[in-house]
């Protein structure tokens, strides 16, 4: 049986940073009363945008699919307890309503971010996610001997977070219609609109349930026990393991915050990350200055 042959990835990250970012850094890398070093992964903020996402999701799920499945044991027992269906449909209106909200501030937080601080986050594809991909299959049947290394989400990440945004976008729409069909066969055909997109609604409701449960709830929580976006923290030995190209920028970004010049670039390499240095370089006219030397197995304290 042939060997699995080493691939080498190339320079991975690149990027420029300000001393906001290496303040930021600093913060995000901690260590516990007990000495244990860990990472913020989530700020306060984004744990409480998931909280209100799953409950708004669950209640949407449970009212709504109640409503549709009226007539069995688990869907009359839910309308019971929520006083009917009447009642059932008021509060399945509300979740909605939490639902929209919190995806408006989501884009909010966005727009902020790229177009007051010029930071686009992590969650874009982009190119790196079809290799990560195609070299993971590779290493699941024994083609090459190691797994793609991950910035702050990786390309399965990416396609659960996408799925969802137009699964909310589907839903929204298609619950709008329902919410106000008199208004829209105004302006639309009545006849094909209203059935078509409660039929919509129905089956995208049924497909992320499916998926939320058999696949994100599983493969996030349950398989690896990651409780980071409760509790926002991941440890140093989890941060290797699942995304070590984002631990690998803190470590050097934290590690130039006593930069006097701005803005700092930092490069860091693909090959061994986990043995590798990266340095750390100032673009300054045509030279570089390198003004730090830090091994990403460091402490940062």
């Amino acid at each position: 049986m042939p060997k699995p042959k080493t691939e080498k990835s190339p320079t991975v990250m690149k990027q420029n940073i300000f001393y906001r970012d290496a303040a930021e850094a600093v913060k995000r890398l901690r260590v516990s009363s007990i000495g244990i070093r860990y990472v913020i992964r989530f700020s306060l903020g984004q744990r409480i945008e998931h909280i209100v996402l799953i409950l708004s999701f669950t209640v949407l799920a449970l009212t709504g699919l109640a409503q549709s499945y009226y007539d069995t044991l688990s869907g009359g027992l839910i309308l019971t307890l929520l006083g009917g269906i009447d009642t059932s449909r008021q509060v399945h209106h509300v979740a909605a309503f939490f639902l929209g909200i919190q995806s408006l501030y989501h884009i909010a937080i966005f727009v902020d971010g790229a177009f007051v601080h010029r930071r686009f986050g992590k969650m874009l594809p982009a190119w790196r996610d079809v290799t990560d991909a195609v070299q993971l299959m590779k290493f699941n049947v024994g083609l090459v001997s190691r797994r793609p290394i991950f910035d702050r989400f990786n390309f399965e990440q990416k396609a659960e977070y996408w799925a969802l945004v137009l699964g909310i976008f589907i839903m929204g729409l298609t619950g709008i219609m329902q919410m106000f069909p008199a208004q829209l066969t105004l302006i639309l055909p009545a006849g094909w609109v209203i059935p078509v997109g409660r039929t919509l609604h129905f089956w995208q409701a049924v497909l992320m349930v499916l998926a939320v449960l058999t696949w994100h709830f599983y493969h996030t929580v349950l398989k690896k026990l990651n409780l980071s976006i409760f509790n926002g923290k991941m440890t140093i030995e989890q941060m290797k393991e699942e995304h070590p190209l984002e631990l690998a920028y803190l470590e050097q970004a934290s590690a130039a915050i006593e930069n006097k010049r701005w803005p700092l670039e930092i490069e860091i390499r693909g090959e061994n990350i986990n043995d590798a240095e990266s340095i750390t370089r100032i673009e300054n006219g045509n030279a570089d200055e390198v003004v730090s030397k830090n091994h990403i197995e460091g402490s940062v304290e």
